[in-house]
């Protein structure tokens, strides 16, 4: 079944860090209609004609799933206040949320379940893309429109649209912060990686490598920490006492980054430069305290999603179904501009 795409962002996001007490310092400086990037994966989504618009299918209310993959982290969970803001001022949706606890199955199952109880839209991020688009076009051929946010798909025929941060540009962002780190002379370094299967961690370590390349930068490992900071302790602290001589760390995470700084303050060393990815409150924290040198923050794809899904479920169709949000460059410089106490990511 064809169904034509069309969206158009209707709040900045300024506004919808207001309805979760934040400030416009806590997220990206944005406008109402973000830019898109190039830079993003490869295929294009996919669009179509228009469908015969239908009831919602329980009741009076749509109903919205959203199937994340971890929701643990510190982006999920502001994720989550702006999803509850967005549903308080929309008392036609209702919205169903899940949790893949960072496990492909786990996810599979949850998807499975959204199906079940009849969703009428499914909105996913997907823990390890591969493992999840044969469930996914499942759902298609089944009559769900699925949208995707933060994390690409490596099949992209199977949703009606996207929003998700550039994470070729943020890697970059991170290589670039690399260099300034290390300067002309270069040095050392490590990188802990999310999960294998990741799209957005191999998307930003993609952009990371185009920004280093040609530069006196010599990865000496690379190791899976994915994307926990426990995980990141462990491993950094054998990587270290193997390689003592380091110049520096990058991190596809602030939560790995985080760790790696705990290793460092433990050690007593501060001459190991760290650059993570997210831009989390406690990272900017770190850099604050002159701990992390930097990390891209990215901004929260809600409620842009939850706009495009509203979009298609009430007109049956979006205008921009590729919206592409762009990283904002993190490090002593620019941290207090940014920085927010009050605010939750």
């Amino acid at each position: 079944m064809k169904k034509c795409v069309s969206f158009v962002l209707a709040l900045a996001l300024m506004l919808a860090l207001a309805a979760c007490g934040g400030t416009p310092s806590s997220q990206a400086p944005a406008s109402s209609t973000p830019p898109a990037s190039s830079a993003a994966p490869s295929s294009t989504p996919a669009s179509g004609s228009a469908t015969e618009l239908l009831p919602p299918k329980n009741g009076d209310k749509y109903v919205i799933g959203i199937s994340q993959p971890f929701m643990g982290h510190p982006v999920r969970q502001a994720g989550q206040v702006l999803i509850d803001a967005w549903a308080a001022e929309h008392p036609d949706c209702q919205i169903i949320v899940t949790d893949g606890q960072l496990n492909a199955q786990k996810q599979i199952a949850d998807l499975e379940d959204l199906m079940a109880k009849d969703v009428d839209i499914i909105l996913v991020a997907a823990h390890q893309s591969p493992t999840l688009v044969p469930i996914l076009q499942t759902a298609t051929e089944a009559g769900f429109p699925v949208l995707c946010f933060d994390r690409v798909l490596t099949d992209e025929s199977v949703q009606i649209g996207r929003v998700i941060n550039d994470e070729i540009a943020g890697g970059k962002v991170c290589g670039e912060l690399m260099l300034e780190a290390l300067g002309e002379e270069g040095g050392d370094i490590v990188i802990l990686m999310g999960p294998a299967g990741n799209t957005g961690a191999e998307l930003r370590q993609q952009g990371f490598d185009e920004a280093t390349k040609g530069a006196k930068i010599n990865v000496v490992d690379m190791q899976v920490a994915d994307f926990q900071r426990v995980k990141a302790v462990e491993i950094f602290e054998n990587l270290l006492q193997a390689n003592p001589d380091l110049d520096g760390v990058f991190c596809h995470n602030d939560e790995m980054a985080l760790g790696v700084c705990q290793v460092l303050e433990a050690a007593g060393r501060d001459d190991i430069k760290v650059v993570g990815y997210d831009g989390q409150k406690d990272a900017l924290e770190s850099v604050m305290a002159g701990k992390l040198y930097g990390t891209a923050r990215k901004v929260v794809e809600f409620p842009y999603s939850l706009d495009m899904a509203y979009e298609y479920l009430t007109t049956g169709k979006i205008v921009d179904n590729d919206v592409n949000l762009p990283p904002i460059k993190i490090d002593a410089s620019t941290v207090n501009d940014y920085y927010d106490p009050e605010a939750v990511f």
